[in-house]
């Protein structure tokens, strides 16, 4: 009967271990998952050195959004073209975001000017 009682202890020590381990994997794995929901994807792009108030500066900007969001946007780099286009919302989204909050007007207009651009406002006729 001893026996039985320390086999019955040692039992549910190890399922209350078993549990405890499941628990903290559990949790650990909900952290990564909303550290990965929270932090989406970002690139820090520098444009000090440009000057927005030339065409040369503008298009040197432009350039180097667009580079950033391609490499921030999943499939935007892939050499499958069916991959790509469907990352090109992507990638004109996040250069709109970069542009307005660099607020220059000379660069905004250059990139209403795009292919990029382009393709956004035709889609936009044909839905309105």
């Amino acid at each position: 009967m001893a026996t039985t009682n320390v086999i019955r202890r040692r039992y549910w020590k190890l399922i209350a271990g078993l549990l405890a381990v499941y628990g903290s994997v559990v949790g650990v794995a909900k952290v990564f998952a909303a550290e990965n929901a929270v932090a989406p994807p970002h690139e820090v792009v520098r444009i000090g050195d440009l000057n927005l108030g030339d065409s040369r500066g503008v298009v040197a900007a432009y350039g180097r959004l667009v580079w950033a969001a391609q490499h921030v946007c999943t499939g935007a780099d892939s050499a499958d073209y069916w991959v790509r286009q469907s990352a090109t919302p992507c990638v004109i989204h996040a250069v709109s975001q970069a542009i307005d909050s660099i607020g220059a007007p000379q660069l905004s207009a250059y990139a209403q000017g795009q292919p990029l651009f382009r393709l956004r406002r035709a889609q936009a006729d044909r839905a309105g």
